[in-house]
């Protein structure tokens, strides 16, 4: 009976021990593995060399990529999103935004203009694509102001009536939100024609130009622009907020999200960034030195 005993206990140990061997080489190598394979499994789908993942040939990127009809939900905190899954990809990307012909300033700028504040440049850069650069960077006073905002399509440039009033979901609006000035009485576009073609024909003519001309024409193109552009707080605040957004087809809910006390709060609070000293170079030499 001892002996039966001494042997299930050995018996025992050996499992347990096996087990506790498994459990401490998961938590210290399992990640590694697992690492190795989604790697390597990347490679071969990447090269084509295993037939399974191989990816069919595709004359675009993005017949290629949505070739897949798995969907997913995503919650943007006012509306769901409901989008084909694209692999590797945790955002929704968009692939509906159509270059703006009519906006002058990207001719120069380009359509992702904002690269020197990298705090807030991101933020910029998306309202880019929404709100012509006219709307931010010109202030307009006095007779000139009129609080006239209207959207406009990028193609063709014409008013059209608001994409978030008929429906369409946000981030996939081809079209832009532009002022309208008051000048002599009458209510115009502040990208107006006269602006369009000056601009062009600078665009043209520019490799001709000299210096002195370059400069001249450049000072004409931007004498209605403000030294200081509108700051995100001018529109995100309750009390006056530039933009009329019920104006401009937003829902009463959707122009409390906007104004709400976490993107007022974000803004706020990012206007500046600290950086912990110990990640400074030179931290710690002051002592060193004394």
């Amino acid at each position: 009976m001892k002996a039966i005993i001494t042997k299930l206990y050995i018996v025992a140990t050996i499992v347990v021990t096996m087990f506790l061997m498994f459990v401490i080489w998961q938590l210290t190598f399992g990640h590694i593995v697992e690492e190795y394979k989604n790697r390597k499994e990347f490679e071969l789908a990447s090269t084509g060399t295993d037939k399974k993942k191989n990816l069919p040939k595709k004359e675009n990127f993005k017949d290629l990529i949505l070739d897949s009809d798995e969907r997913v939900k995503l919650y943007l905190g006012y509306k769901v999103l409901d989008v084909k899954r694209i692999e590797g990809h945790f955002h929704h990307i968009d692939y509906e935004m159509v270059p703006d012909k009519r906006n002058y300033c990207i001719s120069c700028h380009g359509e992702i203009p904002h690269d020197k504040i990298k705090e807030i440049r991101a933020f910029a850069n998306m309202h880019a694509s929404f709100i012509a650069c006219q709307t931010c960077h010109i202030k307009l006073e006095n007779e000139d102001k009129t609080n006239v905002y209207k959207w406009y399509d990028r193609t063709s440039g014409d008013i059209v009536s608001s994409p978030v009033k008929d429906g369409v979901l946000p981030g996939i609006y081809k079209s832009k939100i532009i002022p309208f000035e008051k000048k002599n009485g009458v209510l115009q576009r502040i990208d107006n024609q006269e602006r369009i073609d000056f601009a062009a024909d600078f665009k043209i003519n520019e490799p001709t130009l000299t210096e002195l001309q370059k400069t001249k024409a450049k000072k004409i193109i931007h004498n209605s622009i403000s030294k200081q552009p509108y700051s995100c707080e001018d529109c995100h605040q309750k009390k006056a907020p530039l933009l009329p957004f019920e104006d401009l087809g937003y829902t009463r809910k959707r122009v409390n999200t906007f104004l709400g006390t976490e993107v007022i709060g974000m803004i706020k609070n990012y206007s500046e960034f600290y950086m912990p000293r110990i990640l400074h170079p030179g931290f710690g030499e002051e002592k060193t030195k004394k």
